[in-house]
């Protein structure tokens, strides 16, 4: 054998090894007696132990099968053969083994070996919390801007690319990204979502990552996997992601960089096959720019940016939302069909909904329960849709919701003189203290009293003046 030969064959071996070492599923590579020849990274997390070890073991030692060694030396190829793998610590675990034989000048020179996870019956229950229920179908309106979110998901959606989601609360980003998912070559795979908001920072870390038994007082016996691991092959959902405390930024980052992570209270690098989809309604920039998120963390997730408008930006798809949400609250509470009054459509279509379609869908739902007969009127409406019609210095508030100090009574015959400037101020007061005195609680504020931030700052300092 030349020289130059036996520079190539190191050379295709080290190509083949470093292809074997992409694979997310434990490989083995055996010769006819079940020595072990090569092992992947995934083989290592597996049996837990490293390469230089396994490489010094059998395949009898490490699957509990003896018939998989007559499989190897009769050169049979196999797929979704039942073994038990035993790990590190001398547990049996059943996976599905698929044997690829190998050949040499057309004698059997050994094999290579792929494992999966047997998924049994209490997994299954398991997953079931991880199943989708939304598709593109249930992305609904004709508005081009829904148009061309939805043209726009469709093309990127078998894609492995991060994915970022932005738009305000309410508008359905979560629905957006199970379409996503659902419509990806890992739709058979689990998608797992996570809301970073709503877990204590002091939990969220385990949660991701998950933890090794006695990581922390509490920690659950032999340990706990966490969602990175639960979406291994499906897609994982980051939601609220700009709430994501700025130390776990940090370790997010490297996740996405190096595809691996390490559970808390652990050293073992686990290596990951997920496909990450986060979502915002924060402006990340405005976090950048005063260090509250990570910039380097910005531009992994910005890969593939969709922006779900707000609908007050698509009004035109209201009139199909509302049939479609007053059928599906009709059959569903077993209520008879209703039908808008134009009055009452003309309230809807003017309104501004601050809290888009989670509001839309709660305010449907209200009119359904309690409207007795089959027209809805104003009357029928809810109080924040009829006080707020948008009206741009708030005068025009309906006389039975004034504060009672403002009221008139049956004999007079109009408001007293300033009674709707209070109101005004009234309602402002009430906003403020519901979203805040920030510039973000302030905007919100302004959204929900249907003015604009301008004309809400400029009433503020006049009653500052007046105070």
């Amino acid at each position: 054998m030349t020289e130059q030969t036996i520079k190539e064959r190191k050379m295709l071996l080290q190509e083949v090894e470093g292809l074997l070492s992409l694979i997310t599923l434990p490989i083995l590579v055996v010769d006819t007696t079940g020595q072990v020849i090569h092992a992947n990274p995934a083989a290592e997390h597996v049996w837990q132990r490293s390469q230089v070890v396994l490489l010094n073991q059998t395949l009898q030692t490490l699957v509990d099968t003896p018939k998989l060694l007559a499989f190897v030396k009769k050169g049979k190829p196999l797929r979704d053969f039942s073994v038990e793998l035993t790990d590190g610590s001398g547990k049996r675990h059943p996976y599905l083994c698929r044997l690829h034989p190998l050949f040499v000048d057309r004698s059997v020179a050994g094999a290579i070996l792929q494992f999966t996870i047997q998924v049994l019956e209490s997994d299954r229950e398991k997953k079931r919390r991880f199943v989708t229920r939304y598709t593109f179908e249930d992305i609904r309106g004709h508005s081009p801007a829904i148009i061309a979110l939805k043209e726009q998901a469709k093309k990127i959606a078998k894609s492995d690319s991060t994915v970022l989601i932005r738009g305000e609360s309410g508008t359905g980003k979560e629905v957006l990204a199970q379409a996503i998912h659902v419509s990806s070559d890992r739709r058979n795979g689990p998608f797992v979502a996570i809301n970073c908001a709503a877990i204590p920072e002091s939990l969220l870390e385990s949660e991701l990552f998950g933890y090794e038994e006695g990581a922390f007082t509490g920690a659950k016996k032999g340990g706990k996997p966490g969602r990175f691991e639960l979406a291994l092959n499906g897609t994982l959902f980051l939601d609220e992601i700009g709430d994501m405390p700025h130390y776990l930024q940090a370790k997010l980052l490297r996740v996405l960089q190096e595809r691996r992570i390490e559970r808390v209270g652990g050293s073992e690098s686990i290596p990951v096959d997920v496909r990450l989809i986060a979502a915002t309604h924060k402006d990340l920039e405005s976090m950048i720019a005063s260090g509250q998120f990570r910039e380097d963390l910005f531009y992994r997730l910005h890969v593939i940016p969709l922006f779900v408008p707000p609908l007050r930006k698509r009004k035109e798809d209201l009139y199909d939302l509302i049939q479609f949400y007053l059928k599906w609250f009709g059959d569903r509470l077993g209520k008879e069909p209703k039908r808008f009054s134009t009055q009452a459509m003309k309230c809807f279509m003017d309104y501004h909904w601050p809290g888009n379609i989670r509001e839309l869908e709660n305010t449907l739902e209200y009119i359904v329960n309690l409207e007795i007969g089959d027209l809805v009127t104003i009357s029928s409406l809810p109080a924040s849709i009829r006080e707020n019609q948008g009206n741009e210095e708030i005068l025009s508030t309906p006389q039975q919701h004034l504060p009672p100090s403002v009221q008139t009574s049956k004999n007079q015959e109009s408001v007293p003189e300033g009674a709707l400037e209070q109101t005004a101020e009234h309602l402002i007061v009430e906003a403020i203290q519901r979203f805040g005195k920030s510039t973000e609680g302030k905007r919100k504020a302004a959204e929900y009293l249907g003015i604009s931030v301008a004309t809400l700052y400029r009433r503020l300092q006049k009653m500052n003046r007046k105070g």
